[in-house]
């Protein structure tokens, strides 16, 4: 009697990420190749999800060696505050603009506050996961921030806004950019995939919380008008231009960048459509021409007399501090630029257009799911109305009445 010998279990399983394989004791290794030898990596994780990380790090690294050789990489010790030293000399010969300089530096102002004592830290110890640990560690350590001369912090301030975060994550991967075209490090640490869900997470806990906070106030329909009629009324040489700003944002809720593009040429007002070619995600779109934004467009035509198809719509590309002082005079409370934007989604959500279609005209790429967390700031006099409409007994509101009297 013959008895069959136990199947061996293979000492190597690939997956489906190239180079990536499992070995037998349960680890995960990178095979690669130099010099037409094979070599094998340990990733030292028995976790796909961490490997899969881990192995285009790897990667990046062994390609930066077969492109400047192993013999060219840096010898000794560069401090993280040796690699900044550097790159703030950079800064001054790119020919950077002085405001997104100043960007820059309130970058690396972040980093040095939420990571003490990294400027003494050698560049080839900082790791993507000691990254993602910074980033956990600014957002649930992050203070509100109190402004030059004031007693509190600002209102709307949480010291752990999306932009904060993305200000202090590129500073410190262009500072280790430094790093690695020095020859001290292969790969950039922040850059790793790993570190980019872990941003995706920490963003998307920041808009969460955003939505649970509730939204920004805005001006009702009369406030709106009145506002509108102080900035032209100002007597300043751009007051009347301001009016027209804050009218358009409104009645289009474009983004500021957006609207301060708009030529002649991309308002149709057979079809009823305003184009908007400069967005946010580089991909243009139409925005339907209100009736009062069609009144608007035919009144500044009309002052402006001989307007070409080439020149901008709007005369002016800010108008703040307009908006400021209106609010002020009418002892309303003050919203910003991107305010106009929020009153154009609630008032169309309030008119009764559907999510997806306002989300449509907004940009928005997600069929709503943003606009009803953050813009559906829904007034109280309208969700008064909205429940007198909801019933569910057969009686009517009349029978109710009588009964009552």
């Amino acid at each position: 009697m013959t008895t069959e010998s136990p199947v061996k279990k293979p000492v190597w399983t690939p997956t489906k990420v190239q180079s990536l394989y499992r070995h037998q004791n349960g680890r995960y290794y990178a095979r690669t190749f130099a010099g037409g030898k094979e070599k094998w990596t340990s990733l030292r994780t028995t976790l796909l999800s961490v490997a899969k990380n881990r192995i285009q790090e790897h990667l990046d690294a062994n390609e930066r060696r077969k492109v400047s050789g192993e013999a060219q990489s840096a010898v000794g010790r560069l401090t993280f505050g040796d690699a900044l030293s550097l790159y703030r000399e950079h800064l001054e010969f790119e020919g950077i603009r002085p405001k997104t300089r100043e960007f820059r530096e309130a970058g690396i102002k972040l980093v040095l506050r939420s990571w003490p004592g990294i400027e003494e830290v050698n560049t080839r110890k900082i790791t993507a996961r000691s990254v993602e640990e910074w980033l956990r560690r600014f957002y649930s350590q992050a203070k509100p921030h109190v402004p030059t001369n004031a007693k509190s912090p600002a209102k709307n301030s949480t010291g752990s806004s999306a932009t904060t975060i993305k200000c202090a994550l590129d500073a410190m991967r262009y500072v280790l950019d430094v790093a690695v075209d020095a020859g001290f490090l292969y790969a950039n640490p922040a850059r790793n995939p790993s570190v980019g869900d872990a941003v995706k997470k920490i963003l998307k806990a920041v808009r969460r919380k955003r939505a649970e906070k509730g939204g920004v106030t805005l001006p009702d329909k009369e406030n709106f008008a009145a506002l509108v009629d102080s900035i032209r009324e100002m007597g300043f040489g751009e007051c009347e231009a301001a009016a027209d700003y804050v009218e358009f944002i409104a009645f289009s809720g474009a983004r500021k960048n957006e609207a301060i593009n708009v030529l002649w040429s991309d308002v149709d007002f057979p079809k009823g459509k305003i184009h908007l070619r400069v967005t946010k995600n580089g991909e243009a779109r139409f925005v339907p021409m209100l009736d009062e934004m069609r009144e608007l467009l035919m009144k500044m035509k009309k002052r402006g007399r001989n307007v070409a198809l080439t020149d901008a719509v709007l005369l002016v590309r800010e108008a703040g501090g307009f908006i400021t002082r209106a609010c002020c005079e009418l002892e309303i409370p003050r919203f910003t630029t991107h305010g106009l934007r929020h009153l154009f989604g609630t008032v169309c959500m309030e008119a009764g257009v559907d999510v997806r279609t306002v989300a449509k005209w907004m940009g928005h790429k997600d069929n709503g799911a943003l606009l009803l967390k953050i813009y559906a700031h829904v007034r109280g006099d309208h969700e008064t109305a909205m429940a007198k409409k909801v019933v569910f007994a057969k009686t009517t509101p009349s029978e109710v009445k009588a009964s009552e009297s």
